[in-house]
């Protein structure tokens, strides 16, 4: 009986640890951007002098100045205009994300089903191209990718970073779902012969229901790692109207003029995205593995 209590209390001890630490940063900036500078960098007063206030995002949205910087004598000089990127960044970053997964699994999910389902010459060389492609360092890649998008005429548009996030994520999808199809009964493809389903059906039909929550799994990892990349991000994108979210909020976090209240305000806003799409899927993706590893 002891020992039970015990171990849920250690349980609840450590799972509050990991929210504090996973979800206590998105807290601080989100009452960092609600909060003044006159508060934050301030012992004298508090938040409950002042109370909150959404000038911060009044800038970043609309260009309205916060009435703190329109006094006479005040210090201009904490207003970055890189904040009004953020907008613009964060559309170009879901646009390019999301493209970035939806040409994943385009792509991953049927190379994955014939490398784990038919024989073909090369088989082994050509998986394990893929697979190990990643291993490549990035800093290695910059320059001759650079060339390459320049030559193609992508320099400076988000067309030239869709292609390199997808040709990123694209190894760690065949590998994910070539395990998983190959564990998928031979038997089910055998009846699905017999009813004259070709190839191409038996993975439509079969393969792609039974893998739905491996392919949300690799969509939602090709989506976060498209949304976060810096490097190709910084040399591809060019202009400012192209530029990601990871590009801009880099460029912010230098900026010795921004204002904490508006950084933290960028910060949360560009959180906002990878928070939705992880509530959409992620009960979709748990319930299917679990049910799945269950069935198993």
């Amino acid at each position: 009986m002891m020992a039970g209590r015990g171990n849920r209390l250690s349980t609840f001890l450590i799972a509050t640890l990991i929210l504090m630490f996973t979800g206590g940063p998105v807290l601080l900036a989100l009452y960092g951007s609600l909060v003044p500078d006159r508060v934050l960098l301030s012992r004298e007063t508090s938040v409950f002098d002042y109370g909150l206030s959404l000038e911060s995002y009044r800038y970043v949205f609309f260009g309205e100045l916060p009435p703190s910087y329109l006094v006479e004598g005040a210090n201009r000089s904490m207003i970055s205009d890189a904040a009004r990127q953020v907008p613009q960044s964060l559309w170009n970053s879901a646009r390019i994300a999301l493209s970035a997964m939806a040409l994943n699994i385009l792509l991953g999910a049927p190379a994955a089903y014939v490398f784990a389902r038919y024989a073909f010459p090369a088989k082994k060389l050509s998986f394990m191209f893929i697979i190990l492609s990643p291993l490549v360092p990035t800093t290695a890649l910059v320059v001759p990718i650079y060339m390459l998008m320049q030559s193609l005429g992508l320099i400076g548009s988000i067309y030239g970073i869709i292609l390199v996030h997808t040709a990123q994520a694209l190894p760690f999808t065949v590998l994910i779902l070539s395990v998983f199809f190959r564990k998928l009964p031979t038997e089910l493809f055998e009846a699905a012969m017999l009813d004259c389903c070709t190839g191409f059906q038996g993975f439509i039909r079969i393969a792609v229901p039974l893998a739905l929550p491996s392919i949300g799994a690799t969509g939602l990892f090709a989506f976060m790692l498209s949304y976060s990349e810096y490097i190709f991000s910084l040399v591809l994108s060019g202009e400012a109207r192209s530029r990601p979210v990871s590009v801009v909020m880099a460029a912010l976090a230098r900026n010795t003029d921004v204002s904490w209240s508006l950084l933290n305000t960028s910060i949360f806003i560009a959180i906002i995205p990878t928070l939705v799409l992880v509530v959409l899927v992620w009960r979709f993706v748990v319930e299917g593995l679990l049910s799945g590893s269950v069935k198993g």
